[in-house]
């Protein structure tokens, strides 16, 4: 939206709840800054008037801190010095209350956008020290936590222009640990701990981890002292800590305020608790190397905190004690964060104490239970803050420390105290009988009698009252006691993943006498008030349901039978829509859980499906899509008889048994025929047992194409040896461009061998060819009788030297396959190609596979049969 830059000039005269709401909206559009009509300069120099007012500057202040963050950086830089100047100004002269807010705000601003900008760093790095001197303990109380936000980012950003301030900021932090803000205290626990990490590291941050260290090791001694002071009148059983080495805070007050008892007991509690919060944010907080955390240190202080209780503090019962116990369960949640931030620090390395943990839980749950309540009506239970706290802590060390939690040695108690909380309160229902005996009674006194027993009745005095007051009366029951108990079925549900299966059965069957009528109370209606009135509630109830059912004991089988039923019903009945989604949810679960996946539902898959499939994978789209082309074998004679190479025989063999269509068979890594593969009698039986059974007619070429083929090919050098060394590649072009042709080296002699024939044999033991005219191709890897200096592993053509090369050339015949094998290979789209015949395409018997026998491999490989 075009335009919105013109709205400024009536904006900046309007009142503040407008400005608010049009900043707002601004925000959601996001189309100033892109807006060509909008005049930025004139817009910032509008800003920078109302700045220098001191009426309007508070106006101007506001405006610029929504739009700093969005501003162009190079405007930004173009005023920066400006507002440095005017923040200065307005810290030093310690203007209004409401101004100094907001001039920390525009600094925190500004210390984001020069994370970006040199020019901006350095103005900040020369006027922090300036900007620091402003913080102490002079500001107003509602200007402090802005103050703080300002100290942290600085602190964080800038720590070395922080350095020289170090003195001023301690004293000033250590001022504000009396404070009873909660803002203020997790503040200034920030900054306590980026205060150790404002001078240099040193090598491999030795001195942040050595101030670290300190710092930790004076926190759990201060906390030590105050705790030596709080039960100085209660008998502990840990020994009092002696030679402690505390911080050096502030005093807390002169002697007359101390006298007092309960102000005395306010003020060491505050100190406590707020300590306690910096020990936490010491723990977990973000730090610039890795901490050396001494873990029994601090948990030898939460034990110690944790085992004493306000009856034990009761039990002498002076007023310095008794005021000290009312704020001992603030000490106990402190404590509790304290022991959270060791589990999510330290890991399963508080493994090694995980007895002494898992044992403080039920002892604080007991000593923070009270008695049954008496009276008719549910009331909200005592120390439901700290027990609540103490369920996130037990739900914390389950969740981290899983089947090693150690939490079913101590599971009895626990459940004894979730139980209770989960408990919805009954009222009672009081029947008192008349008298009974031989004594008669006249009308009027059984008529007097039973009314006298009727206005008795707990029952009938609730329905006398009437519907509505009755439903208002049940609404009472358990009022505020609704998160407590969702707390607890959560907890619940973590003890049950983590450690049902070493809970009793007896345990697992009162457990489930306890859940399953609650689930059917939310099935009929009946709890739709009172405690389970919540739906956040409910949702923990039936997934606490769900946990006992899917995390049994091998002796007791889970309610099956009554889960179905109440998930199902609660999914379509329930009036939350939440409650409904979650029942839905957990319907599925137990779904598979009634009815299980088994082999006898898995129905295998179709073999001769499978089968046709592959056999006719080539008629696939995606098969299609990549034409390859295909090539046909070269062709050999052997003793009259016509054969091909043996791996391109396979290759055929395979393409001529599958649908004629762009077929491309798999090429051979290399082209070089191994010995003993490529014998007369193995292609005899590989011609055999494939799919080329045919007899091959030999045609004898005109000498007019064998000189065109000549003419093709490239001039070959002269020999000047009988023993010659040609590359595999080299021979495989040759082969290529010679489509079907042969080269056929012819006996000059009076030997037994045809003229015009290449015979391929094997060596003898002896390395010596068994015949005088062989051309034999050899693997360079495999050790032949043929020596020969040849600097690489290229193989070797070894030519009988009774053969002339001369006379081998104008002798060179070609000889064709017949009409139909030719028109079988040209249909599949191939040229010839040199492969050879390994030992896996026959079965390691020197006999070619059957396309069957292949697609038979696959297919049981596919469905897993042997």
């Amino acid at each position: 939206m075009e335009g919105v830059g013109q709205l400024f000039g009536s904006l900046l005269e309007s009142d503040d709840s407008l400005l608010d709401v049009f900043l707002n909206n601004l925000d959601e559009h996001q189309s100033f800054w892109t807006d060509p009509q909008n005049d930025l300069d004139a817009i910032f120099t509008r800003i920078g008037t109302l700045l220098a007012g001191s009426r309007t500057r508070d106006r101007g202040l506001k405006i610029l801190i929504h739009l700093l963050s969005g501003c162009p950086l190079d405007l930004v830089e173009d005023k920066a010095q400006f507002y440095m100047t005017l923040c200065l100004k307005v810290l030093d002269q310690r203007g209004p209350a409401q101004t100094m807010p907001l001039v920390y705000k525009l600094l925190q601003q500004l210390i984001h956008r020069s994370l970006a900008s040199n020019d901006l760093h350095k103005l900040f790095v020369s006027n922090l020290p300036k900007l620091l001197e402003s913080v102490g303990s002079k500001l107003p109380p509602a200007v402090v936590p802005s103050a703080l936000a300002f100290l942290e980012l600085a602190m964080q950003h800038y720590a070395g222009a922080c350095g020289p301030m170090k003195t001023r900021i301690e004293t000033y932090l250590y001022s504000l640990v009396d404070s009873t803000n909660p803002v203020i205290i997790q503040s200034t626990a920030k900054c306590l701990l980026l205060l150790q990490q404002i001078r240099g590291g040193g090598q491999h941050g030795s001195l942040h981890k050595r101030t670290w260290e300190e710092y930790y090791r004076k926190l759990v001694d201060t906390i030590h002292h105050l705790l030596n002071q709080i039960f100085a009148h209660t008998p502990e059983t840990f020994d009092e800590e002696e030679d402690l080495e505390c911080l050096k805070l502030p005093p807390m007050a002169n002697t007359t305020t101390l006298k007092n008892p309960i102000r005395k007991a306010q003020l060491l509690a505050v100190r406590a608790v707020n300590l306690i919060a910096c020990l936490d944010q010491a723990i977990v907080g973000a730090y610039p190397v890795a901490k050396p955390i001494v873990p029994f240190k601090a948990l030898n202080l939460v034990l110690r905190g944790l085992s004493v209780s306000c009856e034990a503090m009761g039990k002498n019962p002076l007023a310095e004690n008794i005021a000290f116990g009312t704020f001992l369960p603030s000490i106990h949640y402190g404590l509790l964060e304290v022991l959270d931030g060791l589990v999510l620090a330290l890991g399963t390395n508080m493994l090694m104490y995980g007895d002494a943990i898992c044992e403080i839980f039920p002892k604080l749950l007991r000593a923070t239970q009270t008695n049954r309540r008496d009276s008719s009506e549910g009331t909200r239970k005592s120390f439901a803050r700290l027990r609540k706290k103490t369920y996130e802590s037990i739900q914390l060390w389950c969740e981290k420390m899983r089947y090693g939690s150690t939490i079913e040695m101590v599971n009895e108690p626990l459940l004894e105290q979730i139980v209770w909380d989960f408990t919805p309160y009954e009222s009672e229902v009081t029947l008192k009988m008349g008298a009974s005996g031989n004594k008669r009674l006249s009308s009027r006194a059984k008529r007097k009698l039973q009314k006298e027993q009727n206005a008795a009745t707990a029952l009938n005095q609730n329905h006398s009252s009437g519907g509505g007051m009755a439903e208002r009366k049940e609404q009472l029951l358990d009022a505020g006691n609704e998160s407590l108990c969702q707390t607890a079925l959560d907890c619940l549900s973590v003890i049950l993943q983590s450690a049902g299966c070493f809970i009793k059965p007896v345990t697992h069957k009162l457990l489930e006498e306890k859940i399953v009528p609650l689930c059917f109370s939310l099935v009929s209606n009946h709890q739709q008030f009172g405690l389970y009135s919540d739906a956040k509630v409910r949702v923990a109830l039936l997934r606490a349901f769900a946990a006992l059912i899917v995390n049994p004991h091998h002796h007791c089988p889970p309610p099956l039978q009554y889960a179905s039923y109440i998930f199902n019903t609660l999914q379509t009945t329930d009036s939350s829509t939440v409650v409904r989604a979650v029942a839905a949810e957990l319907a599925r679960t137990i779904e598979l859980v009634v009815h299980p996946w088994k082999e006898t539902l898995y129905f295998p898959a179709d073999k001769s499906a499978i089968k046709d499939a592959l056999a006719n994978k080539d008629k696939h789209p995606l098969a299609m899509s990549i034409p390859v082309k295909q090539t046909v074998p070269s062709r050999m004679e052997t003793n009259g008889q016509v054969h091909f190479d043996s791996d391109a025989l396979d290759a055929v063999g395979t393409s001529l048994a599958a649908p004629r269509d762009n077929s491309s068979p798999k090429k051979p890594e290399n082209n070089t025929p191994t010995n003993g593969a490529g014998t007369a009698t193995e292609d005899a039986a590989c011609e055999s047992e494939g799919e080329i059974n045919e007899s091959l007619a030999v045609t004898e070429a005109s000498d007019d194409s064998i000189m065109e083929a000549e003419s093709e090919q490239p001039a070959e050098p002269e020999a000047t040896g009988w023993v010659e060394h040609v590359s595999i590649s080299s021979l495989d072009d040759t082969v290529k461009a010679k489509s079907n042709e042969i080269i056929t080296i012819p006996d000059k002699g009076d030997g037994d061998y045809d003229e015009g024939v290449i015979y391929c044999s094997e060596d003898d033991d002896d390395g010596k060819p068994e015949d005088p005219a062989v051309v034999s191709i050899m693997d360079s890897d495999e050790e032949q009788g043929v020596k020969s200096n040849v600097a690489d592993d290229d193989d070797v053509v070894v030519v009988s030297t009774e053969v002339e090369l001369q006379n081998a050339k104008n002798r060179l015949k070609r000889d064709t396959v017949t009409s139909q094998a030719l028109d079988d290979v040209t249909t599949n789209g191939g040229s010839p190609k040199k492969a050879k015949l390994s030992p896996d395409s026959c079965n390691g018997t020197g006999k070619a596979k059957n396309i069957d026998d292949i697609v038979n491999e696959m297919v049981a490989e596919f469905v897993d049969e042997p």
